[in-house]
């Protein structure tokens, strides 16, 4: 096209895989960019680095440009984006909420094209599936055995951390004999749960599970418990499907990692140019979608994924495969990594 659909993309996190909170926004931009390659789409990424405050200004830097984009796809981390909501549909400019849930009243959530008439729609990951898959397959990883939780939640404040430990929750309630005997906070980082593990496992030697609510807090623990001389093994499971968790569950050190989400950025750009030519979302899903994008790579079913985990080569895979522009007879979104290296994209 001589004219390709310009997105501004305002990433929360880092752009550099060296940070201490892991490599999911990183990869979060660098899927986006392979998808946008791909449409031709002209995709321009902002990075927040983890600061509501610097998150804040990047929109309304945006907002204020004489030449506007086509579209905004925004991350309303920490719920930040909710109290200048008003400011950025007045500004005119189409957007896209991505990730996270637009208020912490998780199951209320107000319908975009309503009161403000520019917020198009949301694709948002369904993390109370994921804290439930990564609990499911830590339990039955036991084989029977009762299974004593550690926990390490995102934080107290985004949606994703409250409901993945929602999630837990659920699990949990499904398996009387199972429980949570610690939990807390690690704040999405590598070094609080590496410090805290050890002596967590000491103050609770029964424990034999840890879930993560993110990779860099299952790679800090799983650092924390070999360094708390335990001679019981611990499963670690976690949520992210970082380059290094890849590579602690290839080694066994890691039991899974569901993860796929990061992905969302990219998903919501096939939305976005779908709806840009004329074939709106809305028809598959409504405007405010949550969708089951998580998946759990295990050490039985890793070589199905390792072709694209370990080389993070994105660009080998053909997203117009899963556009209905491209497909007119596509009824449906594959919105999965495992559904389309078997459908061949």
């Amino acid at each position: 096209m001589a004219n390709p659909m310009h997105v501004v993309f305002i990433n929360p996190g880092h752009a550099n895989l060296d940070n201490p909170t892991g490599h999911f926004w990183p990869e979060a931009s660098r899927f986006a960019h392979a998808v946008a390659e791909d449409l031709d789409i002209q995709l321009e990424i902002l990075h927040a680095e983890r600061n509501a405050f610097r998150l804040q200004a990047l929109v309304q830097d945006i907002l204020k440009r004489p030449q506007k984009p086509d579209y905004l796809l925004l991350v309303n981390e920490r719920f930040a984006l909710t109290p200048i909501f008003d400011a950025i549909d007045k500004a005119g400019i189409p957007f896209f909420l991505a990730y996270n849930h637009y208020n912490q009243t998780l199951h209320l959530q107000p319908k975009p094209r309503q009161t403000h008439k520019h917020w198009l729609g949301a694709l948002v990951p369904d993390n109370e599936f994921a804290g439930y898959q990564l609990a499911k397959k830590l339990i039955t990883s036991l084989k029977g055995e009762p299974a004593r939780l550690l926990a390490f939640s995102g934080d107290d404040v985004t949606s994703a951390s409250l409901l993945r430990v929602k999630g837990l929750k659920r699990a949990l309630q499904e398996h009387p004999s199972a429980k949570l005997q610690y939990i807390m906070p690690g704040e999405w980082r590598y070094d609080i749960p590496q410090q805290r593990t050890p002596g967590l496992l000491r103050r609770h030697p029964d424990i034999n599970l840890i879930w993560a609510a993110n990779g860099a807090m299952g790679l800090g623990a799983l650092k924390g418990s070999t360094q708390s001389l335990r001679l019981q093994k611990v499963n670690i499971a976690s949520i992210n499907w970082d380059q290094d968790e890849i590579t602690a569950l290839q080694n066994g050190d890691l039991y899974a990692s569901v993860g796929g989400h990061f992905m969302t950025a990219g998903w919501s750009l096939i939305m976005l140019y779908d709806y840009h030519h004329g074939r709106d979302f809305i028809d598959d899903g409504g405007s405010y979608q949550q969708r089951k994008i998580f998946e759990a790579v295990t050490r039985d079913n890793i070589q199905d994924y390792l072709p694209v985990l370990q080389t993070r080569q994105w660009q080998q895979l053909d997203y117009r495969g899963m556009s209905k522009t491209y497909n007119p007879e596509l009824k449906n979104y594959q919105f999965s990594l495992g559904k389309t290296l078997r459908l061949g994209y």
